[in-house]
């Protein structure tokens, strides 16, 4: 408020005297205050950059094995809708076939059941290539759940040969079981030739049942016979499945893998902690 001319008031300033801030001086110092430097911008930055070095191997590692475990997941599925497709086919379980059949013809009558064959292989154990050398029998080298070699040409589902669908899958078959038991054994490595390749990483075992279905090798089941050296049918157990397990006993992975449970701690995870040596 201003003094108007003529009016005799003291504690007004005269009208035009004062000078109030324009709006676009306001809007501009705001802008100048708002505005970051050179030097805050390349601060920022270099922070941002050293989190993102820090965090993203965990995040691509992460990734990584969720990969893996939804991959194992659609697996066993796709083995026991094939197990089931062939009982319907064949008026008989795999493990009846088997029996009765040798597992190298029930490895090719149970491909007949997956629609994305892309290529098959005779190789079986003590094979010997076109110099007369033996050769094991695998498709590729395996290693141990802590990825160092599994040693010599030990192989598990070495009877049958291999065959390959179009996801990269490699399945192969064990020792034939006794007609009226489990088995045999069904090997599978997920994602093929692609690494880790380690047992109960990417490559796991299963076992077809009498009655038309595919466990986690070593899950219980009422025709399981007793531990052989053969099948090596048994239930699980605390030898199983551990960084310090013989050989065999690394093969029986896939059901804590695919409960996501630690195979010795409860308070742990299978792909976030076992997987990683926790």
């Amino acid at each position: 408020m201003c003094a108007m001319s003529g009016l005799n008031i003291q504690s007004l300033p005269p009208c035009g005297r004062g000078k109030s801030p324009s709006r676009f001086t306001f809007h501009t110092s705001l802008k100048k205050r708002a505005a970051f430097t050179l030097a805050e911008v390349l601060i920022t930055l270099g922070i941002i950059g050293v989190v993102a070095a820090m965090t993203m191997p965990a995040l691509i590692s992460n990734y990584k094995y969720m990969v893996l475990e939804n991959q194992l997941k659609a697996a066993y599925s796709d083995l026991n809708k094939a197990a089931k497709l062939f009982q319907m086919h064949n008026d008989m379980s795999m493990s009846e076939y088997a029996a009765i059949n040798n597992s190298k013809n029930a490895l090719k009558e149970f491909s007949k059941e997956f629609t994305s064959i892309i290529k098959t292989s005779d190789l079986i154990y003590s094979s010997t290539d076109e110099d007369g050398n033996t050769v094991g029998a695998r498709p590729w080298h395996w290693k141990s759940i802590s990825g160092s070699s599994a040693g010599g040409t030990v192989s598990a589902c070495d009877v049958s040969g291999f065959f390959w669908d179009t996801q990269g899958r490699v399945i192969s078959f064990d020792d034939a079981p006794v007609l009226g038991e489990n088995g045999p054994k069904v090997c599978i490595d997920i994602n093929g030739e692609k690494a880790p390749n380690r047992y109960g990483a990417d490559f796991f075992v299963f076992m077809f049942t009498t009655d038309g279905y595919v466990i986690p090798w070593g899950q219980e089941h009422k025709d399981n016979p007793a531990a052989t050296s053969g099948n090596g049918n048994h239930s699980i157990s605390k030898t199983v499945c551990k960084y310090t397990s013989s050989f065999t006993d690394q093969l029986a992975c896939a059901n804590y893998a695919l409960i996501n449970q630690h195979p010795t701690d409860s308070r742990k995870d299978y792909w976030h902690d076992f997987v990683r040596g926790r």
